[in-house]
Parts: structure tokens; C-alpha cells; sequence
């Protein structure tokens, strides 16, 4: 029996399938782990991550039938946070989550409480954890898409700032957007890494005397690498 040679449309059509499933394989090494976000708030917090997460995992959809990143606003204080995962994976209800970051300010809580929850988060052993606090809130974070700020004068400064770069409000659903469109990611995140780094570099590792700072960009960095083409 004589073969006969496959013609190039023939030939094209095998490399496209095999370059498709190269990049399909490719896509699943990439797959973000099941990773529960876990905020202090029940509306800013929540409203500004799911754009990050929307886009994540509309971009899998067609490789897994579930999200893969999910984000819950508990509505509880800082010092209970770990608590409450614990909870909900001693219940099973987040029993596949294999990573969790907690998302949470500094606000009017004792300093023990905020200083205690990422050292006591980021020595667990059994189960993946990390922190993405802002001392004294978020919107420090949304502040530094804009603008350098070093300066220990609180919440209202930040907002008040904001309110300089567009109408600022804690339950605004296109949060995600208008800073993504007016400030820059990028820079937040230089601001951010720098002003952390300067505290460590000081030897300076308690969050509640890194004022005015934030560990929000490492949380962020960790969302867009899935992102990435």
C-alpha cells in the first residue's frame, strides 16, 4: 500500500492543530490555583478586586467549568479574619481553596491586632497564606495610582486627594475601571514596593509602624500574571 504525500492544506491544518494544543497545554500550566480572597470590607475592597478577578477567570472559562479565584468580603474585624477561614475550611465549604490572601486595613484597631494577623498568617504551615494590608486603608493603594504620598494624616487625606483625580466613592461599581483609565497601575505599584522596601531596608517590619504603606501591590502582582498573554 503507497502512501501518498498530504497536501499543504492538509499539512496546514495538522500544524494548526497541533499548535492549538500546544497553546491549550501551554494555557492549563499557567491555571491559577483555587485561590480564596478574603477582605475586612464588604464593598470597596470586594468591588475593585473583581475586576481583576472578572477578567481572570473569564479568560479560563473555556478550560475549567469553575472559578478559579474567587473574592469574599466578611464584613469582619482584622484579628478575626483567620478565624473565619479556618471556619470555613474546618466546614469543607472552602476546602478546595489551596492559597488565601487577606485583604484588610489598619483602621482604629489595636496595633497588636493588625501586626498579629500577618505574622500569625504567614507562619501557617498547613495551608498557604498571605497579606495584603494597607496602614491605614485602601485607599492609600487607589491614592498612589496618581501620586507619591509618604505622609501619616489618615483616610480623609487620602480621599480627599482622590477627589482630586476624579469623584471618589467607596461603593462605586467602576472603581476598577476609572483607575485603571486615569491613574496608573504600574506606577501604584513602584510607589507602593518602594515605600515598603524603604521600611524593611530601615529594619522596620511591624505593618503598624509603616505609615503611610501598603502591601496591596504584591496581591495585585500575583492577579496579573494571570493575565498575561
Amino acid at each position: 500500500m503507497s502512501l501518498k504525500p498530504k497536501k499543504k492544506s492538509d499539512i496546514k491544518k495538522i500544524e494548526e492543530k497541533m499548535k492549538n494544543k500546544e497553546s491549550k497545554m501551554a494555557t492549563k500550566e499557567l491555571l491559577p490555583k483555587y485561590t480564596m480572597i478574603v477582605s475586612e470590607g464588604i464593598k470597596t475592597e470586594p468591588i475593585y478586586l473583581r475586576g481583576f478577578v472578572n477578567k481572570i477567570n473569564e479568560k479560563y472559562k473555556n478550560i475549567v467549568r469553575d472559578n478559579r479565584i474567587v473574592v469574599y468580603g466578611t464584613g469582619r474585624n482584622t484579628n478575626g479574619l483567620i478565624k473565619f477561614v479556618d471556619k470555613m475550611r474546618e466546614s469543607g465549604e472552602w476546602e478546595r481553596y489551596k492559597k488565601f490572601w487577606l485583604v484588610y486595613d489598619k483602621d482604629d484597631f489595636p496595633l497588636d491586632n493588625f501586626d498579629n494577623t500577618q505574622f500569625e498568617a504567614e507562619a501557617r504551615k498547613d495551608v498557604e497564606m498571605s497579606v495584603a494590608w494597607s496602614n491605614e486603608s485602601i485607599e492609600l493603594w487607589f491614592l498612589l495610582h496618581f501620586q507619591d504620598y509618604i505622609s501619616d494624616n489618615g483616610r480623609e487625606h487620602y480621599i480627599k486627594l482622590l477627589n482630586n483625580y476624579f469623584e471618589y466613592s467607596k461603593v462605586r461599581e467602576d472603581l476598577f475601571d476609572v483607575l485603571m483609565e486615569l491613574g496608573s497601575l504600574e506606577d501604584a505599584q513602584r510607589r507602593a514596593k518602594r515605600i515598603y522596601d524603604e521600611y524593611v531596608s530601615a529594619k522596620i517590619y511591624a505593618p503598624s509602624a509603616m505609615v503611610s504603606a501598603t502591601r496591596m501591590f504584591e496581591l495585585v502582582e500575583e492577579l496579573e500574571k494571570y493575565l498575561e498573554k
